[in-house]
């Protein structure tokens, strides 16, 4: 109806326009009437500057209403009340357009609080930028962290740390980093972790900063007192004997053999078999003193590994033909479950083969009791991690207390009468070295020591 009633105003429009023209012209060659010439030019004048105006009104109105949303003002109204027909219906929806996008940007703005105000109460840094640096969302425990203000770019930590800059740029995706800055003669051990999400055609960067440095030294103190504890009493078991075995054939010595020979007497044969014992055990004490010291500087000094691609099935057989005489003897079945022939790992095979060894040594010593001892290794890939593979070591033993389950990794720890307390120790620092984990789940009857390792691309599963 509107559109209709355009066209019937710019038809009458022209058709008046028309009509001027050819009353102008018939005058201009019929009479001599000048001023009436005059004044229907001024009014062809006038008519052709209406039209001019009509048509270009709505032109002018549409570009009007682009700018306002071009600029997000969606505050801009087009009055409907007093318009014709023609343009009520145009501007009618040119205001419910804007009511629509001005309802969006109050969601997204509500929607934009509220993730601020969640990111505040997380706590962690979190910082978010584009490929130019351009920051897009800090939240204060990275401000604080950082000891700024106001953070609009990257580049503005220069002044700070600009390896923490070069970390920001050069994180990749799911990665994690570790940076140390100081922060008013304050050290800082960062954890970043990065995440990058495609929007709208440009890469954002979410990377979370996280303080470890006191969790840090407080894991390295309680690991140091757990090591000293352990040497404490590994010293103290070996030491308290040697003294008192030394004092004890020192009073011998002096009271028994020095004073009888000085009164002239003979020497007790008895007392001589009693130093003779004595000293051995000393010597005995101090052979296990050096053992343990031997046992620590293989610890300390264990080599790099060498990490090759190796196939899982035949390293688990080799370890199953070294381990099976002994079993049998032992009576303990010994079960493995190996994966495809073309499964690989990176691995340094001798180191890998130790590991798998001491595991199944210890299931072995740990199932004795039980009616039908048994270990049982199983080689497979992890639901939702096809580039890891994981060994697992399981036996049908009593289970590891729990009072000792957080100590068993601890270098020379050990509960066994002749253990040295390194061997999990080593096997742990040996998975570590190839990127790997261990890990130990305990319930009465059962025991599970897990390997976590680097499956080589392209393996079959």
């Amino acid at each position: 109806m509107g559109y209709s009633g355009f066209r019937l105003r710019l038809l009458l429009r022209l058709l008046l326009l028309v009509a001027v023209v050819l009353l102008l012209l018939l005058l201009l060659y019929r009479t001599d009437w000048y001023v009436t010439v005059l004044c229907l030019s001024l009014l062809a004048l006038y008519q052709l500057y209406d039209l001019v105006h009509f048509v270009e009104r709505t032109n002018r109105d549409l570009s009007s209403f682009l700018q306002s949303i071009r600029h997000s003002d969606f505050t801009q109204r087009f009055a409907t009340g007093g318009a014709n027909a023609s343009y009520r219906e145009l501007y009618q929806s040119f205001n419910d357009i804007s009511d629509a996008f001005q309802k969006v940007k109050t969601q997204q703005e509500a929607h934009y609080h509220y993730l601020q105000a969640i990111v505040e109460q997380v706590g962690v840094g979190i910082l978010t930028f584009d490929e130019e640096g351009e920051v897009q969302l800090v939240n204060h425990v990275t401000k604080e962290l950082l000891h700024t203000a106001h953070l609009r770019s990257i580049d503005a930590l220069l002044r700070l740390s600009p390896d923490l800059v070069q970390a920001l740029y050069t994180i990749g995706h799911d990665e994690k980093k570790l940076v140390t800055l100081e922060r008013n003669q304050e050290q800082l051990l960062l954890n970043l972790h990065a995440k990058e999400l495609l929007l709208q055609g440009r890469v954002l960067k979410i990377v979370t900063l996280q303080n470890i440095q006191s969790e840090l030294e407080e894991q390295e103190l309680q690991t140091w007192q757990k090591v000293i504890r352990v040497l404490t009493h590994e010293i103290m078991n070996s030491v308290t004997p040697v003294i008192s075995l030394t004092s004890t054939v020192s009073a011998l010595l002096e009271q028994e053999v020095i004073g009888r020979r000085a009164a002239g007497e003979s020497i007790d044969q008895e007392v001589l078999e009693d130093m003779q014992a004595g000293l051995r055990t000393i010597e005995k004490r101090s052979a296990g003193m050096l053992s343990f010291v031997k046992n620590y500087r293989r610890l300390m000094r264990l080599p790099a590994s060498e990490l090759r691609p190796v196939k899982v099935r035949g390293l688990l057989r080799t370890v199953h033909t070294l381990l099976q005489p002994q079993l049998q003897d032992q009576r303990v079945d010994l079960k493995m479950y190996l994966p495809d022939e073309k499964t690989e790992v990176l691995a340094d095979a001798e180191q890998l083969e130790q590991v798998l060894i001491n595991l199944i040594k210890n299931g072995v010593e740990a199932c004795q009791q039980s009616a039908t001892p048994c270990v049982e290794v199983v080689a497979f890939m992890p639901e939702g991690e096809r580039d890891k593979l994981r060994i697992d070591v399981t036996d049908n033993g009593s289970g590891i207390p729990e009072d000792v389950l957080d100590k068993i990794f601890i270098p020379f720890y050990t509960t066994k009468k002749q253990g040295s307390g390194i061997g999990l120790s080593l096997s742990k620092q040996i998975v570590r070295q190839h990127g790997g984990s261990i890990r130990v789940r305990t319930k009465p009857g059962e025991t599970t020591f897990t390997l976590s390792l680097k499956r080589v691309n392209g393996g079959a599963g």
